[in-house]
């Protein structure tokens, strides 16, 4: 099908003809932001028109693209029920169960049977053995990254197509148990070790509402009359402030801080959560004398045992730095046979083999919905000294604590909790922190010192 035949067929926006014009040059692109934008209508007619493209491209029929939501039932009423009503009959025909495609739309012959299969994403891993030419994904916040490494990895792939035509699509809205991971990945750029040689594979196109033509002025004056926090997430697609957002309060001006001098007589202690295919998540804290917590050093890695990180955290650590305590989750207290040593115990071991002295450590408080409540305490902003700041204050060397606890969403089935299916290891290491009831450091205090010479009075600090 001819360019221009597509985009009059399409009818896309300015911003979705942008996204569109992106696809050749990026295998991973994300469009999306803001409700109303228009993504879910982009997503299936992209990978209509990607089909189409590889199809005369490399002169092939029967190519096979992927269409997925979180589930059926938005699957059904998101995309089924859409194509259904958009795609014309000249174009193909929608099969409600195919006997080889199942549900799926099937192109006519005469523009090369390309098929796009329909799917929900309740289990990812039940697709291991097919194979995609594109991939697209409706909603990519609501998923763990774990779904589009299944997807992807090995199912992203067409015999006879070059790896960077097979492409992954997605649209979203920021949010959702998906919100880090996506974030990372598509607005900040931040990757992993492993994946940093397809940086510049990752493209990210933003939408507000008033770039969907479709939609009616009502629609816009709705959003534009929300509250102020509901309309940067909804309206402007802030990725900061977003729907089922468990930590409203964070804020990068009032929580993030740039490193400073601390004093060495500010009480410091040490938290943690363990994980070894999760992270584990240790951080350094201060603590001032108005009780402030001031978080400085971040650990965050993988695949290390308890012997490894704990040689790493003393790796980390000056000499001249006192810690007071370290307080870990209480699941490295368990002990898996009689004779075997706990996870607290091999690392209270290694730091003694390594430091010739004891490290207090404590098991931490894991009172979840009590311990998040007590952080939102700390997350609160005040004013001291005629600015805006709170009491847990984070220091840039921190970065995955900064990325991931304002991402945490409520749990769907208690929301007093936060979602644990979520990127939450650096938000249980501080929640432990700050359940361990950490004391200010003390004033300093002054004393009156008589002078015999004049009979005055100096103060000396003491």
């Amino acid at each position: 099908m001819e360019e221009i035949r597509f985009s009059e067929l399409c009818n896309f926006s300015m911003k979705q003809l942008d996204a569109h014009k992106a696809v050749p040059d990026y295998k991973y692109l994300l469009y999306g932001g803001a409700m109303g934008g228009g993504k879910s209508y982009w997503l299936r007619w992209e990978i209509a028109y990607w089909l189409m493209y590889l199809t005369k491209k490399y002169q092939t029929s029967k190519i096979v693209g992927g269409l997925f939501c979180e589930d059926y039932p938005s699957l059904k009423d998101r995309q089924v029920s859409k194509i259904a009503k958009e795609f014309p009959d000249w174009l193909g025909e929608l099969h409600s169960d195919h006997k080889e495609y199942g549900r799926c739309f099937i192109a006519k012959p005469e523009y090369g049977s390309w098929v796009i299969v329909l799917r929900n994403l309740d289990d990812a891993s039940k697709y291991k053995s097919a194979e995609f030419a594109v991939i697209g994904i409706d909603e990519l916040t609501k998923n763990k990254k774990e779904v589009f490494d299944d997807l992807t990895k090995t199912r992203l792939r067409w015999p006879g197509i070059e790896s960077l035509d097979c492409k992954f699509l997605a649209g979203t809205n920021p949010g959702e148990i998906g919100h880090a991971w996506v974030k990372k990945w598509w607005l900040d750029a931040d990757f992993e070790e492993e994946m940093q040689h397809k940086i510049d594979q990752f493209f990210y196109i933003p939408a507000k509402a008033e770039d969907n033509k479709h939609l009616d002025v009502g629609y816009l004056d709705d959003l534009a009359s929300l509250p102020e926090d509901k309309r940067k997430a909804y309206k402007d697609g802030d990725w900061n402030i977003f729907k089922g957002q468990y930590f409203s309060e964070w804020r990068q001006d009032i929580h993030v801080i740039e490193p400073f001098f601390i004093p060495s007589t500010w009480r410091r202690f040490v938290c943690g959560d363990y994980g070894y295919t999760a992270p584990s998540a240790i951080y350094w804290c201060a603590i001032d004398e108005d009780g402030v917590i001031y978080v400085y050093r971040e650990l965050y890695v993988t695949n290390h045992t308890y012997e490894q990180l704990m040689e790493k955290m003393v790796s980390l650590t000056p000499d001249n730095e006192e810690i007071s305590y370290m307080v870990m989750d209480p699941a490295i207290w368990a002990k898996k046979g009689d004779s075997e040593l706990s996870g607290a115990e091999k690392m209270q071991w290694k730091y003694k083999e390594l430091k010739g002295k004891a490290l207090n450590i404590q098991q931490g408080n894991n009172a979840r919905v009590v311990g998040w409540g007590q952080m939102r305490e700390y997350l609160k902003p005040y004013v001291r000294d005629g600015k805006q700041l709170a009491k847990l204050q984070v220091m840039t060397g921190c970065p995955n604590l900064i990325r991931s606890v304002p991402a945490l969403v409520y749990d769907k089935n208690n929301i007093e909790d936060v979602d644990s299916d979520g990127e939450d290891h650096a938000g249980d290491a501080i929640r432990y922190g700050i359940m361990s009831r950490p004391r200010a450091t003390p004033k300093p205090k002054f004393i009156q010192k008589k002078v015999q010479k004049d009979q005055a009075y100096s103060l000396r600090m003491v």
